[in-house]
């Protein structure tokens, strides 16, 4: 049986837990593992869902001080201070300067083409990084059975509301798990895509957050956020500039499949439009990647 999530706190009680004038805090956002509150202006309070997340912050929190000097190209969030389980939290939580721009779930690409290829070379340099002294775990499925079983179960979600048409076609994709078995794994974000990318007003990269998935795994669950856009131009300069074989862009376009419907039953459960239209579009972008003849790595 699944843990029970944790009590959502208001934005006053996290100002009561943080001593903080209450009109100092503001809910940002839920996402799968956390719940987000801003802070003033300049810091983000993150404070876990479910139980267990007080190791998942500290573990983040270390590596993102080893990544920091060792990946430019786009700012990381700097953890300024851990807070000690208390009632209210009793998961504690984590203070960090707040990551400029802002995310890119949902926003009109200026320039996908020109994104594309910082995104790729961006992802090729995290995953040319010698994992030596980042205290990453190795999250590798070689059978792909978790992440199949996890999409199925999604997919029936998103059926059972309406908002998956063609679910047995999809479902014979998912079933499809492409060979994990020679995977090498290295450095990767875990959860990249679109709603972990921060954009500038001139639709640049301006930071990457959420590091909690991090691992040393499959680079092609990274590529997969490339594949969950929605945009070829993305995808096609992303590929210009990243060394990675088709049978590598191959297994990203199946995880995209399932990150695509952890976004549609993700948006039923909790009630979230933003990723029932990300949802949408990173499938018609998966289809499209199986309909044409994706160009030569």
């Amino acid at each position: 049986m699944n843990a029970p999530e944790l009590p959502a706190l208001s934005a006053r009680q996290v100002a009561a837990l943080l001593r903080a004038p209450s009109d100092a805090v503001s809910l940002l956002g839920v996402g799968s593992d956390h719940r987000a509150y801003a802070l003033g202006e300049d810091l983000v309070v993150r404070l876990p869902r479910w139980p267990g997340g007080a190791e998942a912050l500290r573990r983040e929190a270390r590596l993102l001080a080893w990544l920091t000097p060792r990946l430019p190209g786009a700012a990381l969030p700097e953890v300024l201070h851990l807070g000690d389980p208390a009632p209210l939290a009793p998961e504690g939580f984590s203070v960090a300067r707040r990551v400029p721009g802002l995310s890119a779930l949902g926003q009109p690409l200026s320039d996908p083409g020109a994104l594309g290829g910082v995104l790729g070379g961006w992802l090729a340099d995290l995953h040319r990084l010698n994992p030596q002294g980042s205290r990453l775990g190795v999250d590798l499925d070689p059978t792909g059975h978790d992440w199949r079983d996890a999409a199925l179960d999604d997919l029936h979600v998103a059926s059972a509301a309406g908002v998956l048409p063609e679910a047995g076609t999809w479902a014979a994709r998912v079933q499809n798990v492409p060979d994990l078995r020679e995977v090498e794994p290295v450095p990767i974000h875990g959860d990249f895509a679109a709603e972990h990318a921060h954009l500038d007003g001139q639709g640049r990269l301006v930071g990457v957050l959420d590091w909690a998935d991090a691992a040393l795994g499959d680079p092609a669950r990274d590529l997969a956020g490339l594949l969950h856009w929605g945009d070829p131009a993305v995808v096609q300069a992303a590929r210009s500039v990243y060394p990675a074989s088709g049978a590598v862009w191959e297994r990203a376009a199946w995880y995209a499949l399932c990150r695509a419907l952890g976004d549609l039953a993700f948006a039923v459960r909790e009630g979230r439009p933003a990723y029932l239209e990300a949802g949408r579009r990173a499938l018609e972008g998966v289809r499209a990647w199986w309909t044409n003849d994706p160009p030569p790595p």
